[in-house]
C-alpha cells in the first residue's frame, strides 16, 4: 500500500497545480465566482487524475465500473472541496489578502479531500478487483 501513495501524491500534485492555476485565472482574471472556478478547476482535475491513476495506482482497467468508483468518489471529494474553500476563504482567512486567502483556502480544500478520496478509492477499486471487475 505505501508503494502507491507516493505515486497518488504525485500525480495529485500535478493535478493540483493545473487545479490551482485554473482557479486563480478565474477568479483573478475574469468574473467567475470562486465556487464556480473551483468546479471547473476539480473537474478539471478529475479527468487528468483518473487517467494517470487508475492504472498505475490502482491496478484497475479503464472501465465503466473502475470509471464509476473514481466518479463516485469525485461528488464526495467535490462537495468537500468546495464546502472547504468557501468556509476558509469566508471565514478562516477573511483577513488576508486577497491572493493569499484564494491560495490558503485553496490549500486547505486540497488537503483533507486528498486522504478522504484515496483511502475510499483504494478500498473500493480493492473490493472491485476482488470482484473480477
Amino acid at each position: 500500500m505505501m508503494k502507491t501513495l507516493p505515486k497518488y501524491f504525485a500525480y495529485s500534485v500535478i493535478v493540483t497545480i493545473a487545479d490551482t492555476l485554473i482557479v486563480w485565472s478565474m477568479t483573478r482574471l475574469s468574473p467567475v465566482r470562486l465556487v464556480a472556478a473551483n468546479t471547473i478547476g476539480v473537474l478539471t482535475g478529475f479527468v487528468l487524475h483518473y487517467l494517470l491513476s487508475s492504472k498505475s495506482v490502482f491496478k484497475t482497467r479503464y472501465g465503466l465500473a473502475g470509471f464509476a468508483v473514481y466518479l463516485g468518489t469525485f461528488f464526495l471529494g467535490l462537495i468537500a472541496a468546495n464546502w472547504l474553500i468557501n468556509v476558509s476563504y469566508e471565514y478562516v482567512f477573511a483577513d488576508y489578502a486577497v491572493d493569499l486567502r484564494i491560495l490558503l483556502s485553496k490549500g486547505v480544500s486540497i488537503a483533507i479531500p486528498f486522504f478522504l478520496m484515496y483511502y475510499s478509492r483504494k478500498y473500493l477499486f480493492l473490493l472491485l478487483n476482488k470482484r473480477g471487475r
